[in-house]
């Protein structure tokens, strides 16, 4: 998903809010699709587990986000198979050497997706139960009458025919 913040939301909630208020419109599912003509595909951008810059380190888990990559999103592995807490600056530097090594492999990649959208079975489910929680408070009800994906492959019907 490409998200560009809006000057003036100011607080956290307000970015809440909007991000939660996106429609079809305002998502691009594979933003990196456009551009493969210009610059080809590096597998080294399928390495999952710890960056480092300096003193700082962060997860990059592109398993989250296959999608992303123009692949159907799978149900993804828990963060501390990918980037394990204990792991420190040296052994990140290390690891990132053989960086080849720890990308996800095709089995983890699965299946190109067709329109973008695709998930797995079990999917949604497990998105609303892990990640969606830390986006909406878990005190504000939140009706989901149909699926994401089947209203995304509704609107590509429906251009499709008209």
């Amino acid at each position: 998903m490409l998200f560009i913040p809006l000057s003036g939301l100011g607080t956290p909630d307000n970015y809440i809010n909007h991000l939660d208020k996106l429609d079809l419109s305002g998502v691009v599912m594979a933003p990196y699709g456009d551009h493969l003509q210009a610059r080809p595909f590096e597998r080294v951008s399928l390495y999952s587990g710890w960056l480092r810059y300096g003193d700082h380190m962060v997860r990059y888990l592109p398993e989250r986000v296959l999608r992303q990559f123009g692949r159907v999103q799978t149900i993804p592995r828990h963060p501390v198979e990918s980037a394990p807490p204990l792991t420190n600056l040296a052994e990140i530097s290390l690891r990132f050497q053989h960086a080849l090594d720890h990308a996800l492999t095709p089995e983890q990649l699965r299946h190109r997706a067709v329109h973008g959208v695709e998930a797995v079975d079990g999917y949604i489910k497990w998105f609303y139960l892990h990640s969606h929680p830390r986006m909406i408070p878990p005190d504000i009800p939140v009706p989901v009458p149909r699926s994401p994906e089947r209203e995304v492959l509704d609107a590509l019907a429906t251009q499709e025919d008209g």
